[in-house]
């Protein structure tokens, strides 16, 4: 079998920076079908007014739908053919030329199939339950869910395509977060320490919704998504060393913060969001409550990163977004007002060029 490897960069001491001097790094967490039209609309904000591209990013760390859109940046593709691929235009250039992808329909729709009976990893429940501490909630959760039914297959095929025969991407300084579905341990594929595997098996891995897709084996483990220990996963850059990092966040909430105010501020306006957002429906109420634990875990991540130094840039969808977004976030019929809204959006706050 060709080796199709996801490629490590160099240790962080030893990379190079920008062109600019600047050492940056990407984070790009999960979020679904919409979440990725949101990400896709705030990467073209961030290269139109800083004249930043993304994809130069010395580190791109994707969980879940964002280990997706990192791939395709680490591939080459642009943000604007990230966008224009997404919204049905014609890509004639790059990696996306002549690629066809049905973002309605690829994973199945805005519902799950019926989930297979019985608990998805029992190991890993018992294990929690013993040591509760030492897991995230959610990572306990996915752990008792049924195992899904649906199937990440087209994504890997995406994938494939832009990664070329040997399924690598040389120097792209790419990490896919997945978790290891027996000790629900976090594995960054990409780093010397991770398991070896297909770029296209590590994606799908990271994709794997407890409950929705069925877990994806590599190298004879099984894995989930990524956002079953966080949905940024953003303190993975930590040690890198890095001096400015963009984590883009769409299942977290930004109501009125500058893209890189303090922890302080921000959590007053998470208060203040929380006394103006009145959901209604179980599913609204639960997606409600999961974004305010998102943001509080980003925040969390967001310190970590500038106790190193790091300059730390977070986007996040603001309550235009919201409205449009709805709480399903795997409702392809918004994607394409999704993006357009995040166009719009995540401009404010951002450094111009």
């Amino acid at each position: 079998m060709a080796n199709r490897s996801v490629q490590a960069v160099a240790p962080a001491q030893d990379a190079a920076p920008g062109a600019d001097g600047v050492r940056r790094g990407l984070v790009l967490g999960g979020g679904g079908m919409l979440g990725a039209a949101w990400t896709i609309g705030a990467l073209c904000a961030i290269e139109e007014t800083t004249g930043w591209r993304p994809g130069e990013a010395e580190v791109i760390l994707g969980t879940s739908a964002g280990s997706i859109l990192g791939t395709m940046l680490a591939a080459g593709v642009g943000a604007a053919e990230l966008r224009d691929h997404h919204l049905g235009r014609p890509v004639v250039s790059g990696p996306l030329a002549g690629v066809e992808f049905d973002y309605d329909t690829a994973v199945g729709g805005a519902l799950p199939p019926r989930p297979q009976a019985g608990i998805g990893s029992p190991g890993l429940l018992r294990d929690a339950v013993r040591h509760p501490r030492d897991y995230p909630f959610l990572t306990m959760v996915s752990a008792a869910v049924p195992t899904g039914r649906g199937s990440v297959a087209p994504v890997g095929e995406l994938v494939r395509r832009l990664v070329g025969a040997d399924g690598r991407l040389p120097g792209s300084g790419l990490r896919v977060v997945a978790v290891d579905y027996r000790t629900g341990r976090r594995v960054t594929f990409g780093d010397p320490d991770a398991p070896e595997a297909e770029v296209a098996d590590a994606v799908m891995a990271s994709c794997a919704i407890p409950g929705w897709f069925a877990p994806v084996e590599v190298a004879g483990r099984r894995y989930v998504d990524g956002g079953c220990w966080s949905a940024t996963n953003a303190d993975l850059l930590v040690p890198r060393g890095l001096d400015e990092i963009y984590v883009l966040a769409p299942m977290a909430l930004r109501p009125a913060w500058p893209v890189d105010d303090r922890q302080r501020g921000t959590l007053a306006a998470l208060r203040g969001w929380r006394e103006r957002d009145r959901p209604k429906g179980v599913l609204a109420q639960l997606v409600s409550r999961y974004r305010r634990t998102v943001t509080r875990q980003l925040l969390r991540e967001a310190a970590q990163l500038r106790a190193t130094g790091a300059r730390v840039r977070l986007l996040a969808p603001t309550l235009e977004d919201l409205v449009v977004m709805g709480p399903n976030m795997m409702d392809s019929a918004r994607r394409v007002e999704v993006l357009e809204a995040a166009l719009r959006t995540s401009r404010v706050g951002l450094p111009a060029r």
